[in-house]
């Protein structure tokens, strides 16, 4: 497999491009409700500390559901730690399964509660 040279900007970091994504959703009155960073490196603290900070600001809706995780660093401005990059697949896997969850829940009748599945630890649970 080839390597593919990246080419780098001077001056722009993830930090900055998060708090730019953020201003410009802002400013188009689109306040996201869920925030999801994930990195490895001392490049993505930036990134952490701008998405943190706006959590605690007006750049996201107050009840914003705000996630930045950190694979296999310690210590980091992330509040999450997730140990390997197949944590990140499982972590993507689990909100895509608790997503279309909510999806069916709104297009459906609920279900009487003996039939309603909850999650116990992962695993579907009846109850």
């Amino acid at each position: 497999m080839p390597i593919v040279n990246t080419p780098i900007l001077q001056g722009v970091s993830k930090g900055l491009v998060a708090k730019r994504i953020l201003s410009t959703m802002q400013e188009r009155g689109d306040l996201p409700d869920f925030v999801l960073c994930v990195g490895d490196d001392r490049s993505d603290e930036d990134m952490f500390e701008v998405i943190t900070t706006a959590a605690r600001g007006v750049a996201l809706q107050p009840e914003a559901e705000v996630f930045a995780c950190t694979v296999a660093r310690k210590p980091s401005k992330a509040k999450y730690y997730l140990d390997d990059p197949a944590d990140i697949v499982r972590l993507v896997q689990g909100l895509a399964n608790v997503s279309n969850d909510d999806q069916t829940r709104r297009t459906r009748p609920r279900s009487p509660p003996q039939q309603r599945r909850t999650l116990y630890r992962g695993e579907p649970r009846h109850g």
